[in-house]
């Protein structure tokens, strides 16, 4: 059984707030996870690899248009970790945007 963090973003991050995560993405998670996580972000979003599933936070919700079968919940996004070492990476960055975005609502699975 792996270990997930989850998330639900229904609308986009407006420009100001991106700007900080991003911002605190570069300065902060990056260089503390350093060689843990390979990055491939982009100016519209977050993302980096660790060992598991790749991390993919976007600026922009999931549209309607981008529904892939009736019935998605398309707000809603996961990382599983298995909990190796970029998690701490990945739990962090959503708990920073969550504190900046409330509406972002975020959740793991617990020991």
């Amino acid at each position: 059984m792996g270990y997930t963090n989850y998330w639900y973003q229904k609308t986009d991050i407006p420009q100001d707030k991106w700007k900080l995560i991003k911002n605190e993405y570069k300065e902060y998670v990056k260089p503390v996870a350093g060689n843990l996580i390979e990055d491939s972000s982009s100016d519209d979003n977050i993302v980096f690899d660790g060992s598991c599933e790749t991390f993919f936070f976007t600026q922009k919700a999931t549209t309607e248009a981008e529904r892939s079968y009736p019935g998605q919940d398309i707000s809603f996004n996961c990382c599983k970790t298995r909990a190796s070492k970029y998690d701490l990476a990945v739990w962090y960055l959503l708990t920073f945007i969550n504190k900046l975005c409330p509406e972002i609502e975020i959740s793991r699975d617990g020991y």
